[in-house]
């Protein structure tokens, strides 16, 4: 197996519990860790903040996934939602699937692209819901990590898109 590659039965994708997706429900914003302590590349910190914006501009919902240990980089606006998680997989133990509406889409953009950010995805679409993984708008410890992150999350059924795709409706 290549260096810093996944073990292919790393995590099996199987549905634990069916969200019933909706053309009419939102797309939903979901940052994780976001935070002041996060290294975040130059890039991948503009292509956050211009996504936050547009969500923002947009009425969109939001969702900003925190580990508790620094304030959010671009803060949280009246209405948006700040979810506590301990796990990479930022549904376990959290209140992030109450926060969700059911049946919607989930907009994922953030950081540890190998790590929170690829199990939370595959969490979800075990749930049922639709991923979409904002290319650019992610990253991890190696620097290869993000395509090796967007190319299994798309095997297993996320859609993969640059910010200029995403639309908050």
């Amino acid at each position: 197996m290549p260096k810093n590659a996944f073990p292919a039965a790393a995590f099996r994708l199987e549905r634990i519990e069916h969200q019933c997706y909706r053309e009419d429900m939102p797309t939903v914003l979901v940052l994780l860790d976001a935070q002041r302590d996060m290294l975040l590349s130059p890039s991948v910190a503009a292509a956050l903040r211009a996504l936050l914006n547009q969500a923002r501009n947009e009425g969109a919902p939001v969702i900003h996934l925190h580990t508790g240990r620094e304030e959010l980089m671009f803060g949280s606006w009246p209405g948006e939602q700040v979810v506590e998680h301990t796990a990479d997989d930022a549904f376990l133990g959290s209140a992030l699937t109450d926060a969700l509406p059911s049946g919607c889409r989930i907009a994922l953009a953030g950081v540890w692209s190998e790590e929170a950010v690829r199990t939370t995805a595959l969490s979800a679409l075990r749930r049922g819901y639709r991923v979409l993984l904002v290319s650019g708008a992610h990253e991890g410890y190696a620097p290869d990590a993000a395509s090796r992150v967007e190319h299994e999350l798309a095997t297993a059924g996320a859609v993969i898109a640059g910010a200029d795709a995403v639309a908050f409706d």
